[in-house]
């Protein structure tokens, strides 16, 4: 690849590096962010600095149950929000002067006020997007299904697994998981048909609880646990320990 066609492929997956450490992009866009990744060790760095706020997450506040009325209360705010955007004109939501690019993820990430909003954005937009997808359930049915757990890959005989799924939405449910390997973490991943494993954008040291699954788990795909290098890895290292398909 030229020097040129890095610099733009690298700009692009920088962009994207925080929805793809969500599970929030589209497959094409995530298949050229993981191509980048292979070529990009600070792309890898910014992607396991990202892995570590989103595992976070899910642990940041106890669960609870939303009010019945704020889906309205957060709805009001985005159509009051659009009428004035409308009325203030075409230009309103656009900087009156091109923004120079950060040069880095890291660089912002080592901000102090840029972090703290990070973090408050992410949780805005966790909040907003459990209110109107309906709750925790996305709107479907959800259904439970065991995973098959296998003691030789390092796991406990009682070690048990299974996955949650509500539309395209998976949950893992561990309980009595032993500790990974010293400077290992278990990663999640997605295994659609006959296709290579694909991160799903989780990993996770708990012994037992529920990990939200970041990509979107289809009908008959298989989910998939394996101990990996802190940060991930893009292609899996080790046999899996934990395997399950949602059907």
């Amino acid at each position: 690849m030229s020097g040129e066609a890095f610099t733009r492929a690298h700009r692009e997956a920088a962009d994207a590096l925080a929805a793809y450490a969500l599970g929030a992009l589209p497959d094409e866009e995530a298949a050229r962010v993981e191509v980048h990744l292979r070529e990009c060790d600070r792309c890898r760095d910014d992607l396991a600095a990202l892995r570590v706020a989103v595992d976070a997450l899910p642990t940041a506040a106890p669960p609870m149950e939303a009010p019945p009325d704020l889906k309205d209360r957060v709805m009001a705010v985005v159509r009051s929000e659009a009428d004035l955007l409308q009325a203030a004109g075409d230009e309103a939501d656009r900087p009156a002067q091109p923004r120079r690019r950060p040069r880095g993820l890291g660089a912002l990430l080592s901000r102090p006020a840029f972090a703290a909003a990070a973090a408050a954005g992410l949780a805005v937009a966790a909040i907003v997007g459990f209110v109107i997808g309906g709750g925790a359930n996305g709107g479907g049915s959800a259904r439970t299904i065991q995973a098959s757990v296998t003691p030789a890959a390092g796991v406990r005989a009682t070690t048990n697994a299974a996955v949650r799924v509500s539309g395209q939405r998976a949950t893992l449910m561990v309980r009595d998981m032993p500790e990974p390997p010293a400077a290992k973490v278990y990663e999640v991943w997605v295994k659609r048909g006959g296709a290579a494993p694909v991160p799903a954008g989780t990993t996770f040291v708990v012994r037992s609880g529920d990990i939200p699954i970041a990509h979107a788990v289809h009908r008959g795909d298989q989910v998939l646990v394996t101990a990996e290098p802190q940060g991930g890895s893009l292609k899996p290292t080790a046999p899996p320990s934990i395997v399950a398909r949602p059907a």
